[in-house]
Parts: C-alpha cells; sequence; structure tokens
C-alpha cells in the first residue's frame, strides 16, 4: 500500500535520524500511516548503505517556494 508523500525518488534529503544527506530510492512500506523509505547514504568513496527510514525524519534540502 502507498500513501501520498511529499518525498521524490531520486532526491536529496536531510535525514534527521542520521544527521547526514541520503536519497531518496523508493516507498517500501506504510507504518502506522507514515509512508517508510529506503535511503541510500555515501559513507566514504564508492561505498554506499541503505536503510529504511521514516518520511518523517526526510526533511528537503531545497529551499520552500511556499516560504517565498
Amino acid at each position: 500500500m502507498k500513501v501520498k508523500s511529499s518525498i521524490e525518488r531520486g532526491a536529496e534529503y536531510l535525514c534527521t535520524k542520521l544527521g547526514d544527506v541520503v536519497t531518496a530510492i523508493e516507498q517500501v512500506a506504510v507504518v502506522k500511516g507514515l509512508a517508510m523509505w529506503e535511503v541510500e547514504r555515501k559513507i566514504s568513496a564508492g561505498i554506499r548503505k541503505r536503510l529504511i527510514v521514516s518520511e518523517r525524519q526526510l526533511v528537503s534540502l531545497q529551499p520552500s517556494a511556499a516560504g517565498a
């Protein structure tokens, strides 16, 4: 089941849980009404790690147009 989410595949976000920039891969589940996303984090040159986080933990790096 997919939920409508403001997260976009392939976009970069700040993951508040990790304190690091991650790339959204795809929505993989819904837990308690929240979309869970598989994200990829670059650890060092050529090494990447994938993990699952809640959409609530992803903050857009782009300034919002609504605030302008």
